[in-house]
Parts: structure tokens; C-alpha cells; sequence
């Protein structure tokens, strides 16, 4: 009776733990990244560039300044992006907050300026994407 007593208490114990990391963890796996690098060629010279776009959860958000959303991955991943650099050029939607689902698209040009562009998501994937073009 003891041990039987025993396993019940241990597994409540472990559902418990799951359930408060389940949050996190589901955020977590049904984020998306992808990445992209083109190159355009013209008579003068070829330009290169590469975005990278990361669908998840909004973490942390301090306006102006920076924003943290989960990637895909392990239960704690989360991507921050710098948006007060003096060679950061953003587009945020003014309603983004902690919590939301948004896409976060961050393209760098060949002289090294970065675009980054903040966008609700009504999306939420499941899958971690690469693409090469």
C-alpha cells in the first residue's frame, strides 16, 4: 500500500512540474525561423542579402529598445533583438506585447544595415524551416 502511495505521489509531482513548463515548452514548439540569403546581380556589382524571420511568442518588449520571442527549439530558446542600434532601421505594429504572437524579420544588407520589421502573427508553427535562395 506504501509503494503503491508512493508512485501516486511521485507522479502528481511530475504532472505538476509539466504543467508549468508546459507554457513555455508550447510556445517554444510552435515557433518557426527561417532563413534567407539572396544575391542580386547587376552590370555594376552583386549585392547580397539575408533576412531571418522568427514566428513566436513575445517574451519581453520594452518599446524602442529591444524584444525577446521564443524560437523553436528547446523549452528556454529565445531570440532578442536590438532595435535602438544607430544601424538598425525598425517597423513595429504599435500594438505588439508581452504574450503576442508576432513575426519578427530581420534583413541585413550587404553594408551590414539591418531592417527589422515586427508584425502580429496569426499563425503558430510547429516546424524550424531553412531556405537558401
Amino acid at each position: 500500500m506504501k509503494t503503491i502511495m508512493a508512485g501516486v505521489c511521485a507522479m502528481a509531482l511530475v504532472g505538476i512540474s509539466a504543467m508549468m513548463a508546459q507554457d513555455k515548452g508550447t510556445a517554444a514548439n510552435q515557433s518557426k525561423e527561417v532563413q534567407q540569403e539572396s544575391k542580386t546581380t547587376t552590370h555594376n556589382r552583386t549585392a547580397k542579402t539575408s533576412s531571418d524571420t522568427v514566428y513566436g511568442k513575445v517574451e519581453s518588449y520594452d518599446a524602442g529598445k529591444s524584444i525577446k520571442v521564443t524560437i523553436p527549439g528547446k523549452m528556454s530558446n529565445t531570440k532578442s533583438f536590438d532595435l535602438d542600434d544607430k544601424n538598425v532601421t525598425t517597423d513595429i505594429a504599435s500594438d505588439v506585447k508581452v504574450g503576442d504572437w508576432v513575426s519578427v524579420r530581420e534583413k541585413t544588407a550587404d553594408n551590414g544595415h539591418k531592417t527589422i520589421t515586427v508584425r502580429h502573427s496569426s499563425e503558430k508553427h510547429a516546424a524550424r524551416s531553412k531556405k537558401t535562395s
